[in-house]
């Protein structure tokens, strides 16, 4: 069952463009230790207000188009570019282990594939455990899906590509104190897409906290805002209006440190 937001969401529209590989990086301050992804085709500006993105940052990346392409090979060749450019960035500012890395919706495919990678925390927020099947089963991206066939592509051709790229083969090297955020009631995410993540954290990071909400896809996006906060050692304070209902958030357990930054 779609909320209202999650559907006009889902009828604004695909880009026409699936296989461009640019991507924006937004540079914010060199202070901090926060990386975000942000979702498929969402600007920044877009983001911010809405609260999907609350924290002082170091860096934020809008998607390429070709993160979610036509061209199963684009898809990996999108990822591996986000994810070299923000690792320089970390690498060279020497915040890799501290670094806190914010992967939103289809943004989670980088963000949980860098953080495996050097070690840090993770924030995952509406994440599927497996890209090509997320791709290939969620109404959000039916036309993409379509694309590909149309072009002679199949549910195989994702998967050879993405091989080895899934979030949930991607968790092992994860920091302790990571978080994912998901909605129960999430429609783009296919069901044993969220079951896959499950198990794929209980057996790779089991010390790993898992908020699980009553939520669809924005409102999940919107939420995590507050476990974001709380990630970097303080409590949610602002409160965002899109007229939307409240949502009634579980709380966290997790020993909590850090320095507020905003």
């Amino acid at each position: 069952m779609f909320d209202l937001v999650d559907l006009l969401l889902l009828r604004r529209g695909i880009p026409a463009d699936d296989r461009t590989l640019a991507f924006r990086r937004i540079d914010g301050d060199q202070n901090s230790n926060v990386i975000y992804f942000l979702p498929w085709h969402t600007p920044f500006a877009f983001a911010r207000h809405a609260g999907f993105a609350p924290l002082n940052f170091l860096a934020c990346y809008e998607m390429p188009n070709a993160i979610v392409s036509s061209e199963p090979e684009l898809c990996v060749q999108a990822m591996r570019g986000l994810v070299h450019d923000a690792e320089r960035l970390i690498a060279n500012l020497g915040v890799t282990k501290d670094a806190l890395i914010v992967g939103l919706s289809v943004g989670s495919y980088p963000a949980t594939y860098l953080a495996n990678r050097i070690g840090a925390r993770l924030c995952s927020v509406a994440s599927a455990d497996r890209g090509d099947l997320a791709i290939w089963e969620s109404p959000a991206t039916c036309i993409i899906k379509r694309r590909a066939v149309h072009k002679g592509y199949e549910l195989a051709h994702y998967s050879d590509a993405l091989l080895g790229t899934h979030p949930a083969e991607n968790l092992a090297g994860i920091a302790a104190g990571s978080v994912f955020v998901m909605g129960e009631r999430d429609p783009y995410v296919p069901s044993r897409c969220k079951a896959g993540l499950l198990r794929a954290i209980e057996t790779h990071a089991p010390e790993a906290q898992i908020v699980r909400l009553k939520a669809g896809h924005f409102k999940t996006l919107m939420a995590s805002s507050r476990y974001q906060r709380r990630m970097l050692g303080f409590e949610h304070r602002r409160a965002w209006h899109l007229g939307v209902p409240n949502l009634q958030l579980p709380q966290l357990s997790l020993p909590w440190s850090g320095t507020e930054r905003e």
